[in-house]
């Protein structure tokens, strides 16, 4: 009865004459026969015969052609592609790249170097190349050309710092285009030196002051300008002293005040060259920041900000090498004449820079507001913020 209901269902829909094969092709050998079943050749089945191994491998075909150059291609590719010929490519990029920068570098070094000689001590004008490609070189966002230039016109100071009158009309151009070229680029630490610079070369002769500045001081000349701040340095450096007393660090005082002390010095205590001409009687010291005033970069807090901080970090490293261990190391003296130093040289520091503030013309509110800002951060004491806040009252009434 099994038997029929499971041919009954092999049986559905199929001819009679087929009903002794289907078997085979719908269950495993021996499910319902023992013999075992053999496979019908491909011909039967209507496929297509495969190619011959020999024909391809002997016959010259263009399939052999083709396979050949497409292996040799990709065995050229994968060759170029591998990361040991990545590797050697980004390192052969990479050394004539950084030799490249190295030979501009050190052409704008020697460029600027001969400038900067030719502009001291070159008794010919600088023609138009050579002033288009000073132009150049001072200009865009690599600062080295500003920085070799900064670096090259302080090393001359060694010499003197008195100049012919050729000389510092010179100056004045060259400056005027270094300075432009840092506001520009927000290039601050190149402009800190040139700023020192401004107060620091000179020619005497006779000031001529625009109209606007001889409205606003008719009778003032730049010398009295300069002994004013000769009189409150002398008292400020004896407070310094108080201040200093308390230290167990010998320190100098004249290091807290950042060269201003050398800039108001008289004139006898200046070197001059021996191809100088002695000074005139009845002439006049004119700086070149007399000629330099308009420059927008002094106009600008962002310039004072960084070039502040940046005097005061490079004045730290040099005047109290303590900073530099390991605060835990220290023993409380130790600490506390950190700390004192640290205040010192920022007071100093600040004197320098109101002072500077006000010469290039900066109103006397901007220059409190600067004052208060680095007092809190430099952590003053309180005498030491009145003393700075007096001289900047002293100094723009004059």
């Amino acid at each position: 009865m099994e038997g029929h209901a499971v041919e009954n269902l092999i049986d559905f829909d199929v001819p009679s004459s087929a009903k002794g094969t289907v078997p085979s092709a719908v269950g495993p050998p021996g499910f319902f026969s023992a013999q075992p079943l053999i496979p019908e050749p491909v011909s039967a089945l209507g496929l297509p015969k495969p190619v011959s191994a020999t024909a391809t491998a002997d016959g010259p075909g263009e399939g052999a052609d083709e396979s050949d150059a497409t292996g040799s291609a990709d065995s050229e590719n994968e060759a170029s592609d591998s990361p040991s010929h990545q590797s050697h490519s980004r390192r052969s990029s990479s050394s004539s790249s950084h030799s490249a920068e190295e030979a501009d570098e050190a052409e704008r070094r020697e460029f600027m170097k001969a400038y900067v000689e030719k502009l001291f001590h070159g008794r010919q004008d600088f023609d138009q190349e050579e002033k288009a490609r000073f132009g150049e070189l001072c200009g865009g966002e690599n600062g080295k050309g500003r920085e070799w230039f900064a670096k090259y016109v302080s090393v001359q100071r060694c010499n003197s710092k008195r100049v012919s009158e050729q000389t510092f009309y010179r100056l004045v151009q060259s400056f005027a285009v270094v300075l432009f070229e840092c506001y520009q680029m927000d290039d601050y630490s190149p402009a800190k030196h040139l700023m020192t610079m401004c107060f620091t070369y000179y020619y005497v002769g006779k000031l001529q002051l625009s109209p606007t500045e001889l409205l606003e001081k008719p009778s003032a000349g730049i010398d009295s300008y300069l002994r004013s701040g000769k009189v409150w340095l002398s008292g400020t450096k004896d407070m310094a002293e108080k201040l200093l007393r308390s230290t167990t660090a010998k320190t100098d005082v004249k290091s807290f005040f950042g060269g201003l002390e050398s800039r108001l010095r008289g004139p006898s205590t200046h070197k001059t060259s021996p191809t100088m001409p002695p000074e005139k009687k009845g002439g006049e010291k004119i700086y070149l920041y007399t000629h330099l005033k308009q420059q927008p970069i002094w106009h600008t807090l962002r310039f004072w900000n960084a070039a502040f901080f940046d005097a005061v970090h490079c004045e730290r490293n040099k005047r109290s090498p303590t900073t530099r261990e390991k605060w835990c190391h220290m023993t409380q003296e130790e600490k506390e004449d950190s700390s004192r130093i640290d205040e010192n040289i920022t007071f100093g520091q600040l004197g320098t820079f109101t002072h500077n503030m006000l010469a290039f013309g900066l109103s006397k509110k901007l220059c409190n507001d600067f004052l208060k800002k680095q007092a809190v951060i430099g952590n003053l004491n309180e005498d030491q913020y009145k003393l700075l806040s007096d001289h900047i009252e002293q100094m723009a009434v004059e």
